[in-house]
């Protein structure tokens, strides 16, 4: 089954199930988040025409004027589509899985899922697929054929190398020319310090950014019991460790990770949803949809 069957399955056909009245909801909420996305975008420059009285002498181009003597109006044509980058963490650490699906098998259907509905709307989605360094590149598009391609690589992505996004991101926010949307889908397992200040980049480079952090249910209770041999996923050294032992520990840990991530997220005005891979994609979709 290709992950547009799953797609289509999982989030496709439950909207489609939906009352008329619960459909209606979630259409004007995906409305709702995508003006607010929208709203402050910049309109770009289309073109000059001849003046015609009654216009407004605001648009008045007098760098023509001075040079040609002869008044024309810029005209500018607004940014009509929402330009959304779709960033998919394929580091090693995203192919544990302790459910029915890989952290990886999981973001792969959220990215899917999220870029169907952006072009369902007539918006444009690209895609960067990576780890320590940019590993599949695709610029922004808006057509059904771009989606299809978008997810036959999103198909081709496995595990790779260790986790290092921040300079993944400072490259990728280099590359975004005009203002947008810049939706990251990882674990967030990397060093939240460098972490935060990339995203804080992207929003200094006038990019809307939203994180997924993708987790485990066993990453937040860690369950080991007795004496544990864990192998790294990234190349670390394998550890026995006595899992009754080291478990306060590491919720301690754990939870102090999440903490500096949600107030880092906080401060610089970016949505951070945790989503664990034992949760339906629709609900996650539905809480994401209501973001204000």
């Amino acid at each position: 089954m290709t992950l547009l069957d799953k797609v289509h399955q999982e989030v496709i056909e439950r909207l489609g199930n939906l009352s008329v009245t619960a459909r209606q909801a979630v259409e004007s909420v995906l409305a709702g988040q995508h003006r607010s996305v929208r709203r402050g975008l910049s309109v770009e420059f289309a073109g000059h025409r001849q003046y015609q009285p009654g216009d407004d002498l605001r648009h008045l181009d007098w760098l023509v004027y001075a040079r040609s003597d002869r008044y024309d109006i810029r005209q500018y044509e607004e940014e009509t589509k929402l330009r959304a980058t779709l960033i998919l963490d394929t580091s090693g650490s995203m192919g544990y899985g302790s459910t029915p699906r890989t952290k990886l098998a999981y973001a792969q259907a959220l990215t899917a899922a999220l870029g169907f509905l952006m072009i369902r709307q007539g918006d444009a989605v690209g895609l960067a697929a990576c780890d320590t360094a940019i590993r599949h590149f695709i610029p922004p598009g808006s057509t059904m054929a771009h989606l299809l391609n978008v997810l036959a690589t999103l198909e081709q992505t496995v595990p790779g190398n260790e986790t290092s996004l921040a300079p993944v991101l400072d490259e990728i926010a280099g590359r975004l020319s005009r203002r947008g949307l810049v939706v990251l889908i990882t674990d967030t397992f990397d060093d939240p310090r460098a972490l935060l200040g990339s995203i804080q980049y992207l929003r200094h480079r006038k990019q809307e950014v939203r994180l997924f952090q993708i987790l485990d249910p066993q990453e937040r209770t860690f369950p080991f019991q007795g004496m544990i041999e864990f192998v790294g996923l990234e190349h670390e050294p394998r550890l026995k460790l006595d899992g009754d032992r080291v478990r306060e520990h590491y919720r301690q840990v754990f939870h102090d990770h999440q903490q500096r991530l949600q107030s880092g997220c906080h401060a610089c005005g970016v949505q951070m949803e945790t989503c664990w891979t034992d949760e339906e994609l629709f609900t996650v979709l539905i809480r994401a949809l209501a973001w204000k």
